[in-house]
């Protein structure tokens, strides 16, 4: 009995990361509800799954509100910057959405392509916040350079991504279904699998382990940041 509740036996250490994984849902739900503060919260989810795929320092609540102070302000610019980029292209696809010409069939299919690009940078540069120190301007050129330079990764994050919306639109239930898991654990999971390819994407990126990792800069495709 002393064994099965053993803090390195394994069905604990899984149940362990289950409640990890929940508590962080959870904080990042609460974080999220301001709307403006969703940069800030993603930057922090990210910040902290990846602690958590490495098996670095546990504290999850710790963890996520000092990621969250440190990146509040550059997060923050990036979502309103996104958010007023969707504006502008909803407004775009409503005008050309009325039009039933050749052209603006031509113009609709280069938004959706603008749309996909955009979507990849929004899936790499909070990860990348979280984990290195650059400008905002730097984040979001290496967000761009790694979706295309790992361009397979990039697929795989769409899919899952595509796989998401779809079942929320398949049905009643699955909709159903899709809101409950994302309020007791869905988002927390979902950063998990995406920070396995962010892991192997990162790794290309920093310092070695000999170098201390808050004065030795490393090389990204766009310009040199340093790990968080």
């Amino acid at each position: 009995m002393n064994r099965l509740f053993n803090i390195d036996n394994p069905i604990m250490q899984f149940i362990s990361k289950i409640f990890d994984l929940v508590m962080l849902n959870l904080i990042f739900v609460l974080s999220c509800i301001p709307v403006i503060t969703v940069g800030a919260s993603l930057s922090a989810l990210y910040y902290v799954s990846l602690k958590i795929l490495r098996g670095e320092d546990p504290y999850i609540w710790r963890n996520f509100w000092k990621a969250f102070r440190q990146n509040f302000k550059q997060s923050t610019i990036v979502w309103v910057l996104y958010l007023l980029i969707i504006a502008f292209i909803g407004m775009d696809f409503y005008i050309i959405n009325s039009q039933d010409t050749m052209l603006f069939a031509v113009i609709r299919i280069c938004l959706w392509v603008v749309c996909a690009v955009l979507l990849s940078m929004f899936l790499y540069v909070f990860p990348i916040i979280s984990h290195f120190v650059c400008t905002t301007k730097q984040a979001l050129k290496n967000a761009a350079f790694m979706a295309i330079g790992h361009l397979p990764y990039t697929i795989v994050l769409l899919a899952v991504c595509g796989l998401i919306l779809y079942l929320y639109t398949v049905s009643i239930t699955t909709f159903a279904l899709v809101i409950m898991v994302s309020g007791i654990c869905g988002f927390s999971v979902i950063a998990l699998i995406f920070c396995i390819i962010f892991d192997r994407i990162f790794k290309k990126y920093e310092p070695e382990e000999d170098s201390p990792p808050r004065n030795t800069h490393i090389n990204t495709p766009e310009k040199q940041c340093r790990r968080s």
